[in-house]
């Protein structure tokens, strides 16, 4: 079918996750300041989930789960944010910024194979060429950074960890779009990511509910807690959900290096970090990237049925 009024809506919906997320390490740089990231990331979540449970509280909003699939929907919440971000953080602790870095750029080119195996949503032959300069410049950026550090195999194999779900649940969330609706997705994500999280936090601190209160006497940690559970968790997850369910897989997850862009602007207006000319030119390759997969859209779309569901 040609492109529709929900696609378009589906890539101004990833435009603005991609952006939105982009800010969130920044938040996560100073909600780490007063707590862990197990602590920062139980706020995050359970805020998130206070914040769903409003609209199906007063029957503006439901869950069907009965007869549905539902080892797929919570497979979809094991792997983001439950098992993901533990990748991510752990590969950040054991390896260098740019290694990182260089590992989480990997995962749009891998979810376009996951995407083309078990959904059979192929990108055309200019889309894959235009994702991978966008990815060459994430790279680069990355790269240009010189920081420091060692690069342990348990750090590594955290990052591949992070990657391989980080891919697959997208995918996923593709997959049984036409099942779930964005809420029910959505919901159910920060549920999972809520108990999770909260169990991990009382384990860490075993059972010292006074060090994980004792962050909200920090103004800077309310604010970024609050910054990712409304923005990154609640509107960021749902943007996504929905963006998938009604584009093709390439036209989304294109747009994931947005983050990367965003973030290292924020470093620069907001913290004053150096902006060097490669990274700028990195930067251009990367925005090219992202219209050349957008412009080179097949003129007959098919995004698997996507869901229309709100």
């Amino acid at each position: 079918m040609s492109k529709t009024k929900n696609f378009y809506k589906a890539i101004f919906a990833a435009t603005g996750v991609y952006t939105l997320w982009g800010f969130t390490f920044l938040a996560s740089k100073i909600g780490q300041e007063s707590a862990t990231p197990f602590v920062l990331l139980t706020y995050r979540f359970d805020i998130a989930l206070a914040i769903l449970l409003v609209p199906l509280i007063l029957g503006k909003a439901k869950l069907k789960l009965r007869g549905k699939n539902v080892k797929m929907l919570l497979l979809l919440g094991l792997f983001e944010p439950c098992v993901y971000f533990i990748g991510e953080q752990y590969g950040l602790r054991y390896t260098n910024t740019a290694f990182s870095g260089v590992m989480i750029a990997m995962i749009p080119i891998v979810t376009l194979i996951m995407a083309a195996v078990f959904l059979k949503d192929r990108p055309g032959k200019a889309q894959w060429l235009f994702s991978l300069l966008s990815i060459a410049g994430i790279v680069v950026i990355t790269l240009a950074e010189n920081s420091g550090g060692s690069v342990s195999f348990v750090g590594v194999l955290f990052l591949v960890l992070a990657v391989l779900t980080g891919a697959a649940y997208g995918v996923v969330s593709r997959g049984i779009s036409d099942e779930f609706s964005v809420y029910e997705r959505t919901f159910i994500m920060q549920l999972m990511g809520a108990v999770f999280y909260t169990v991990l936090a009382a384990i860490e601190h075993r059972g010292d509910l006074g060090a994980i209160i004792r962050p909200l006497a920090d103004f800077d940690f309310v604010l970024a807690a609050l910054y990712l559970a409304v923005f990154a968790s609640v509107v960021g997850y749902w943007l996504f959900n929905y963006a998938v369910a009604n584009a093709p897989m390439a036209n989304v997850i294109s747009l994931c290096n947005l983050t990367t862009v965003v973030s290292v602007l924020t470093g620069v207006f907001v913290l004053g970090e150096p902006f060097s000319l490669l990274s700028a030119v990195a930067m251009v390759a990367v925005l090219v990237g992202i219209w050349g997969v957008q412009k080179f859209t097949p003129k007959k779309i098919d995004p698997s049925g996507g869901s229309k569901n709100v």
